[in-house]
């Protein structure tokens, strides 16, 4: 029988029919299905019977159960019929009603194994796979006795539940037994609830979506701040590994021409799937038709799978990171109060306090008094610097765990990609691979030899442009140049170290942060003021208007190449036909401030263009009076006006407009597609209004019923998760199509 099912694996069709009717074969016929059905009636004629058998025997009806499930899967109408049709099912519910001693030893022993009963419900559960009629259902229905179903399906839901109870009470997570012993069990049960469900039973009272499954159509990221926060887990902070309720999940396959229902026992792994994570996605995918969608969740489930199995096996082995993840968001908000204070104490100490050369031991030392509000003002300042660099250090700890092997697995996955395409070229020279990099390398530095020759040294102005400018620059081209060469391992950590900085934002920023707290300990305390701008990460309004900056970050950047450009043309000819009216501010030797003229031409660029930022363009006070009747007062009129039309009014307001109108547009967005996901089923498309004109009855479940329970596309992304994790060997036939 073990030969037998292993020729029929991966629902071998051809092989399935061949046991039934041999083709080409006139003289005689060996129906190998209709015996093992006989042997199996045989076997099990009887409860009485099947209570006394030994290991042995219990093992021969073990494998001729799997022989018989490997027969029918894929699905083989044939096959089914034959067992249906025939007294099969008689022992089946014999076997189901009866108690092996010897059968349970070897369940106990091995927690692996399938045991009798559970193997006749998979049994049951294959002779409907598929059908494309109702008559094996019809017969089905009417020779099962559907209490003793019911009632084996109560005791695999208490025996599930009873593992997570110990497992819970012990404060533990699960080990490997209790992982395969809930296999088993789970397998079982969906094949229960799959009977159920295709011969029209009711199972809605076991079968409610938990909160935790629910769309969060709320505008921003929930609990979790602002739209790259961590996000938390949605285990209420437990230290031990359960499965939500219910136990089993159903989704709606198209498969053989019609919707099927298939059934699969939730991942252990799914409620590590941060809520930020899910929200982030909502924010971003195309919401312009179910197929895009639903597309769209497929292709990143890969990467939602991949974050939800990092965390949980960190969950397994350490359950003070299970504490830390779940809690992130309320560590920011109280880190953040922190802060607050921090800055606050600075603002209201004396200035000489908060100088880096102050300490309390130089005072003593110098034999300066010391008042005790000083005192206190110093220590608050230290215990507050030291609460927020160490909350800021968990965090980033926490999230490195995660974010930083995430990166390398997705850094892994392009370059396989890349290798799989062959879109690499064997032997490239380093200018070849490195040239758009060094040219924006090369161009800064051109910058910086002219500014050199024709003016003086700024060395700390040249390293701020360096890295702000062409830095962010090159490494954004050598990012999309290494991932053509899979076979350099330093193009690889490249890769991955510019994923880290730049992409995964929640561990840079707080990476940063943390920087920064350093910096208010060892430089000044005024770099902990720039903590308080981790609100961005907190408020989702406050996202939202640096998003607003940030989206036409290329459109601003070309109008301030153009503000740039007006400036160096209007200095230019200011130099050169105006040079007695362009005025500079200086400091005179009695301490006085007066006007000079502009000495060079840089000199009057770098002024004017603060000035023009500034001020709006009002540059009147910095320019010298023009006289009526004077030789050039038209072209001084033209060439003062132009200036502050172009930039003051134009320029400025062009750039007011673009963020603006970005502001806009992100809020009617988010509105928009806050609309969509509540009156739009994500994964059919049905909409709101169509549904309820269908006029289904009271019974049928309401729209939004049907969008979060039966239509739940984070469902969709679990069944994924179960098929990915499977042994393929073991696949139903709607599980392998």
């Amino acid at each position: 029988f073990r030969l037998l099912q292993l020729l029929c694996e991966d629902h071998h069709l051809g092989f399935q029919n061949y046991l039934r009717f041999q083709l080409g074969h006139t003289s005689s016929q060996v129906n190998i299905v209709k015996t093992s059905c006989e042997f199996l009636i045989l076997l099990c004629d009887s409860k009485e019977s099947i209570q006394k058998y030994s290991a042995t025997e219990v093992s021969l009806i073990s494998q001729i159960l799997l022989f018989l499930i490997e027969s029918l899967q894929g699905p083989c109408a044939g096959n089914q019929e034959i067992i249906v049709k025939s007294d099969v099912v008689v022992a089946l519910d014999c076997i189901i009603y009866t108690y092996n001693k010897e059968d349970e030893l070897m369940s106990k022993m091995n927690p692996t194994y399938m045991d009798l009963k559970s193997l006749s419900v998979i049994l049951l559960a294959a002779t409907l796979e598929g059908r494309e009629d109702e008559a094996v259902h019809i017969y089905l229905d009417r020779r099962l006795d559907k209490s003793a179903l019911e009632s084996f399906k109560v005791n695999l839901e208490i025996v599930i539940r009873e593992v997570i109870r110990i497992a819970k009470y012990d404060g533990r997570l699960l080990i490997e037994e209790e992982k395969s012993l809930l296999n088993t069990k789970q397998t079982a049960l969906v094949a229960l609830t799959t009977i159920l469900i295709d011969l029209g039973h009711d199972i809605s009272e076991n079968h409610e979506v938990s909160s935790d499954y629910m769309l969060n159509y709320e505008d921003g990221g929930g609990s979790d701040g602002g739209s790259d926060g961590a996000g938390s887990i949605n285990n209420g902070g437990a230290g031990y590994v359960a499965p939500p309720s219910p136990l089993i999940g159903v989704v709606e396959v198209a498969w053989r021409g019609k919707i099927e229902k298939a059934c699969f026992p939730i991942p252990l792994e799914v409620k590590y799937l941060p809520t930020a994570t899910k929200q982030r996605f909502l924010n971003e995918v195309d919401m312009s038709s179910s197929e895009k969608r639903m597309g769209a969740l497929i292709k990143q489930s890969y990467y939602f799978i991949a974050e939800m199995n990092l965390i949980y096996s960190k969950a397994e082995s350490s359950r003070i990171f299970l504490r830390l993840h779940s809690s992130l968001g309320s560590i920011k908000i109280l880190n953040y109060g922190f802060i607050v204070a921090l800055n606050v104490n600075i603002l209201l100490s004396p200035s000489h306090l908060n100088s880096p050369e102050y300490t309390i031991e130089h005072n003593l030392i110098g034999g300066h008094p010391i008042h005790r509000w000083e005192f206190m003002s110093v220590m608050a300042t230290t215990i507050l610097g030291t609460l927020v660099t160490l909350l800021y250090f968990i965090i980033m700890c926490t999230m490195a765990v995660i974010e930083i092997p995430t990166a390398i697995q997705q850094v892994k996955d392009e370059f396989n990609i890349a290798h799989k395409k062959k879109r690499y070229v064997e032997k490239k020279s380093f200018f070849e691979i490195w040239g758009g990099a060094l040219v924006a390398f090369a161009s800064s530095i051109t910058f910086f030899g002219l500014h050199w020759i024709n003016f003086e040294l700024w060395i700390e102005f040249y390293i701020a442009i360096l890295i702000f400018i062409p830095l962010p620059i090159m490494m954004q081209i050598a990012r999309g140049v290494v991932i053509n060469h899979p076979r350099n391992k330093y193009c690889r950590y490249f890769a991955i170290l510019y994923d880290c900085i730049f992409v995964k934002s929640f561990f840079r920023n707080n990476f940063v942060l943390t920087l920064f707290c350093f910096l208010g300990y060892f430089i000044n305390v005024e770099y902990f003021s720039l903590e308080l701008l981790d609100v961005v990460s907190i408020s989702p309004i406050i996202a939202d208007i640096i998003k607003s900056i940030t989206s036409p970050g290329r459109a601003l950047l070309l109008v301030f190449y153009l503000f740039c450009v007006t400036t160096f043309i209007w200095v230019s000819f200011g130099m050169n036909h105006f040079h007695e009216a362009l005025m500079v501010p200086v400091l005179n030797e009695d301490g006085t401030t007066g006007h000079k003229e502009c000495g060079h031409t840089i000199q009057c660029f770098y002024f004017i263009f603060h000035e023009a930022l500034s001020d709006q363009a009002k540059m009147r006070q910095f320019l010298a009076p023009a006289h009526v009747g004077s030789e050039h007062f038209p072209m001084r009129v033209i060439f003062d006006v132009v200036y502050v039309i172009w930039v003051g009014i134009i320029l400025l307001n062009v750039i007011t407009g673009l963020m603006v109108d970005t502001f806009s547009r992100i809020r009617e967005e988010k509105q928009a597609r806050a609309v969509s996901l509540a009156n739009d089923c994500f994964v059919c498309g049905i909409l709101r209004q169509n549904y309820e004109d269908l006029a289904l009855g009271h019974e049928a479940p309401s729209f939004d019923k049907h969008i979060v329970e039966e239509h739940n596309p984070w469902i969709y992304l679990h069944y994924i998760s179960y098929l990915k994790a499977k042994d393929p060997s073991t696949d139903s036939g709607i599980e392998s199509y």
